[in-house]
């Protein structure tokens, strides 16, 4: 537990709220500042079809090791790896030239931070500014990301609804025999509001797609214990 006096008003404030961050890249993330880094692996959407999306907030959704099969069926005494559903679905890092032996899944870091992390959506194309008592600083910001899919629904609350890059096909689906491969689905994503396409078959091309997408940013809250006992506005390097 960390205690710090700001203004003679005392702080307490522990740790322990941990998410996953994914840049949609081969980089490692590097955690924002101020929060510290548990590990770092690949971002993992569906360990096998027909399971349910992991929350890209999740910590679950970064596996320390890429694996295009990371599970198996057990059954009494015996296990196996055959199957008719063993695919796996991961982020795409982006990466539009693969060599044989690229891992295409996205990279990820687990964090953990003393402030509680709220995202909010635009939906325009503008960047969101952070409610008053939170900053962006040091943290991403993207385009408004809501269902992998007709199933699997992502909640604009959670801020693994703010993918930092928009594809039209974000996700890679892997197996034993045939590797990875982008997957070709449907997704959807929160639109700007007002911005046309009212008829179902309006169409625009996925390269055009960005300027119809909402923006969203993530925010971190620094004044976690002042409130409401106080609500002043504190500088947010006095809390990091």
């Amino acid at each position: 537990m960390l205690e710090k006096k700001i203004d003679n008003v005392e702080a307490d404030y522990g740790y322990g709220k941990v998410f996953a961050m994914h840049l949609q890249s081969d980089q490692k993330p590097v955690c924002p500042l101020g929060t510290f880094q548990l590990w770092n692996g690949y971002s993992l959407v569906k360990a096998f079809e027909g399971s349910g999306y992991i929350d890209l907030s999740d910590p679950g959704s970064c596996m320390r090791e890429f694996d295009p099969v990371p599970h198996v069926l057990c059954r009494g005494k015996k296990c196996r790896l055959s199957g008719s559903n063993w695919k796996s679905t991961w982020l795409w890092n982006r990466k539009k030239s693969i060599k044989q032996g690229d891992i295409m899944a996205s990279r990820c870091s687990v964090c953990e931070s003393a402030k509680s992390l709220l995202v909010v959506h635009s939906q325009n194309t503008t960047k969101p500014r952070c409610p008053t008592g939170y900053t962006s600083q040091h943290f991403w910001s993207g385009y408004s990301f809501l269902s992998a899919g007709k199933s699997a629904k992502v909640s604009l609350s959670s801020i693994g609804s703010c993918l930092p890059f928009f594809e039209s096909s974000p996700f890679i689906e892997c197996d034993s025999k045939h590797g990875c491969k982008v997957v070709q689905a449907s997704n959807v994503w929160l639109r700007v509001a007002g911005s046309g396409l009212l008829h179902p078959k309006d169409t625009i091309r996925s390269r055009d797609a960005p300027k119809r997408i909402s923006r969203c940013q993530i925010c971190a809250l620094y004044t976690p214990t002042l409130w409401p006992r106080d609500r002043r506005v504190v500088e947010y390097d006095d809390y990091f």
